[in-house]
């Protein structure tokens, strides 16, 4: 376990001292993650990846995650040349994929499958909770004070003081304030 520790320290150091990367302080980023483009990331005091999570972007691509905020293992975020944008105070559960860039079928017959992309960036507001196994995909916006339901796939605006839930996802109440 020390050794864990030890290991996770210094690899949230290192991703501290490349070039245009802000870790700030208390950040935890466990040594399993995975993070390709190392460049262009923002995360804010007191926030933590835990293991496993997986950050896939270019050098034109953009991570920015505020203070407060984790990610559970096993998230998944491909951002290509796009922003992903986490807010503060977000929790986000186990084995949640964000996709800034995925595959989509065209209404051009002529474009194959593999061919066809819908890109987009994604942002989360503040005071955000998204449940376990949830799918964010392009173009998607999620305002302050959002429930997301385990298991939902999300596209588009998520209006604040809502939860939402289902595939797609849908307002499911309002949120007491």
């Amino acid at each position: 376990m020390l050794l864990k520790k030890i290991l996770s320290k210094l690899f949230t150091k290192f991703i501290s001292l490349l070039p245009n990367t802000t870790i700030q302080s208390g950040v935890f980023i466990d040594y399993r993650c995975e993070i390709e483009g190392k460049n262009n990331i923002f995360i804010g005091k007191n926030s933590k990846l835990y293991k496993n999570s997986t950050i896939y972007k270019k050098d034109e691509g953009k991570f920015v995650m505020g203070e407060d905020s984790h990610i559970a293992p096993f998230g998944y975020m491909l951002i290509d040349s796009e922003n992903l944008s986490i807010g503060s105070n977000v929790a986000i559960a186990k084995n949640c994929s964000f996709f800034c860039v995925t595959n989509a079928i065209s209404e051009d017959k002529n474009i194959l499958f593999k061919d066809s992309y819908k890109r987009g960036s994604i942002t989360i507001g503040d005071n955000v909770f998204i449940g376990t196994n949830c799918v964010i995909l392009p173009d998607s916006f999620i305002e302050n004070d959002v429930v997301v339901g385990a298991n939902s796939t999300v596209k588009g605006r998520l209006e604040s003081g809502y939860i939402y839930g289902g595939n797609p996802v849908k307002k499911v109440k309002r949120i007491r304030g």
